[in-house]
């Protein structure tokens, strides 16, 4: 009788219970009146603070030229490589080009123009050209920025002001349409120049005696040295591409995104803890996974990766490290760490860490795990966005001796101030580079490929409201750049391209490998053709080629 009475009384609960089609209902409608909440969020909370913009300070300071009236050296140093650069070109290819036109089309790349019967272009309806492939789903972001020095500009209902300007960039001098927009002036200058060089906009370096007697400078250098002359006034028809003035232009995603690349993290985070790396947060708060070496330690260095903007941040490069260019004994003999970047990682965080509390995180973290030989003797490797935490490891006084070597995977780093990074990853595309295939430029197949890469890239990545926060509101140019004669010679560097990079050209980077020559014997180069930006994480020929490519630079 009671084992009766207790049976009915569970049934009764069971059946009380909701079917399992009722809370997949519920379930599914808890999580819409959760997506639209996220939704209201995000553009009444996320975007607003995004767009928080400061012209009056720049996003970091000078690391190499902290003095004001030191800028100009920088400048200098620019124009000298682009002279020996050009020499190099000129010499190789017989082609007559002055110098000056060479240097002014170089300055004329960092503006948008428009000619006079330009019209505006709006998102992937008007950008899908199937004719040409030339633009795809990749649209030129409008230039919408605060007004600086008298700008002629519109201002919407959020109180930016939007250039009437916006148009497709040209990234080669164009006389045909150098005839309908002329040439830039001296207020151009001003803007771009103020931005470039200072980091705040033109009416704070009016204000500032120092910044104004170095922004003098700047234009006897550019007469001495380039030839160049400007005219006073303001051309109308340029824009300068003032990334870090802009507002945000990134596409809503839904919260269930960024919980699936949490779960993929945490899944990817599981795997890790099982094959032996423990997860350590710095003082200054740069977060890591760390492994011993799992047998005795030999002659192979400690490896330190830093991974670029990605969905998961590390996650989809493991396969590449664990598997590929660390596979075998390479990995079980020697410390790897790998370095996390969030921001960058479809993580819901606005905190970038600065280049100061990167390095200090990197130093605590191989004083806490390495030997007094193994601190000594470290192997750096980034992919894309990485190679600028790179350049800030091999420039900082305290990390500069340790680094042994260095590998480059699609850097971004170099020749970073030519626009075409800037270009590529937050505008639209370079129609400067080559679409090729088995070695055919220009080739249906070859503009197909790049077709979808830049979409990829663009709605995957170059759009996510967090990655565009970082590179417009915290990314300093000036402190990211690698210069490839700055790096020890003692440090053996691997620097490993993608001939059709959809965003770094490594056309130019090439070249200045090749300009370099001789000089930088410690610089190994390996060229992938007809292959885009990011195919070396997801081939494993690939590996084969960089793990080797190692091997020899360890022996």
């Amino acid at each position: 009788m009671i084992l009766s009475s207790s049976s009915f009384i569970s049934w009764s609960i069971i059946t009380s219970l909701p079917s399992v089609g009722v809370a997949i209902l519920t379930f599914f409608a808890g999580y819409i009146l959760f997506e639209i909440g996220f939704f209201f969020h995000y553009h009444r909370n996320l975007i607003p603070f995004a767009n928080q913009i400061c012209p009056t300070r720049p996003p970091a300071p000078y690391r190499d030229y902290r003095d004001v009236g030191e800028r100009v050296k920088l400048l200098s140093r620019i124009i000298d490589r682009r002279l020996e650069a050009h020499y190099h070109l000129t010499k190789s290819t017989q082609e007559v080009v002055s110098a000056s036109e060479v240097h002014y089309n170089f300055i004329e790349s960092w503006f948008c123009k428009k000619k006079v019967d330009d019209i505006k272009y709006r998102r992937f309806s008007e950008q899908l050209d199937i004719t040409t492939l030339g633009v795809g789903l990749c649209p030129p972001l409008s230039l919408s920025s605060y007004s600086f020095g008298g700008t002629s500009n519109v201002t919407d209902d959020d109180g930016f002001t939007s250039s009437s300007n916006d148009s497709l960039p040209q990234l080669v001098n164009n006389k045909n349409v150098q005839k309908s927009t002329g040439s830039l002036r001296r207020d151009n200058m001003d803007e771009f120049l103020s931005w470039a060089f200072f980091g705040v906009d033109y009416a704070t370096v009016e204000s500032d005696t120092n910044m104004n007697e170095a922004l003098g400078q700047f234009y006897t250098i550019l007469q001495s040295k380039a030839g160049l002359q400007f005219e006073p006034g303001r051309n109308a028809h340029f824009t300068p591409r003032w990334f870090t003035f802009e507002r945000v232009q990134s596409l809503y995603r839904p919260f269930g995104v960024y919980a699936a690349m949490a779960l993929m993290q945490f899944t990817a985070n599981c795997v890790l803890y099982i094959m032996g790396f423990r997860q350590y947060t710095c003082e200054k708060g740069l977060r890591y996974w760390h492994r011993s070496a799992t047998r005795q330690r030999q002659q192979y260095s400690p490896f330190l990766f830093f991974h670029g903007i990605a969905p998961g941040g590390h996650v989809p490069y493991l396969p590449m490290v664990m598997l590929g260019i660390l596979r075998g004994e390479r990995s079980s003999h020697r410390d790897i760490f790998f370095f996390e970047n969030k921001p960058v990682s479809y993580s819901l965080c606005f905190d970038a860490l600065s280049e100061e509390d990167t390095v200090h995180g990197v130093l605590e973290a191989i004083h806490q795990h390495l030997d007094s030989y193994q601190v000594n003797n470290l192997m750096l490797c980034g992919h894309s966005f990485g190679s600028c935490q790179l350049t800030w490891m091999i420039n900082s006084p305290q990390l500069k001796s340790r680094v042994r070597s260095m590998v480059l995977l699609d850097p971004v780093s170099i020749l970073l101030h030519e626009p075409d990074v800037v270009v590529n990853f937050l505008y639209t595309r370079n129609p400067d580079h080559e679409d090729s295939y088995n070695g055919k430029p220009g080739s249906l197949i070859g503009k197909l490929i790049r077709f979808f890469n830049e979409t990829k890239i663009h709605l995957v990545a170059s759009s996510e409201l967090f990655v565009e926060y970082y590179l417009r509101r915290n990314f300093a140019w000036y402190n990211s750049e690698l210069w490839l004669e700055d790096i020890p010679l003692d440090v053996k560097v691997l620097v490993c391209l993608a001939k059709n990079d959809e965003i770094a050209n490594a056309k130019k980077i090439e070249r200045e490998l090749s300009r370099l020559g001789k000089s930088r014997n410690n610089i190994q180069t390996m060229v992938w053709d007809d292959v885009g930006h990011a195919h070396c994480i997801s081939n494993p020929d690939r590996w084969s080629e960089i793990c080797d490519a190692m091997i020899k630079m360890e022996q």
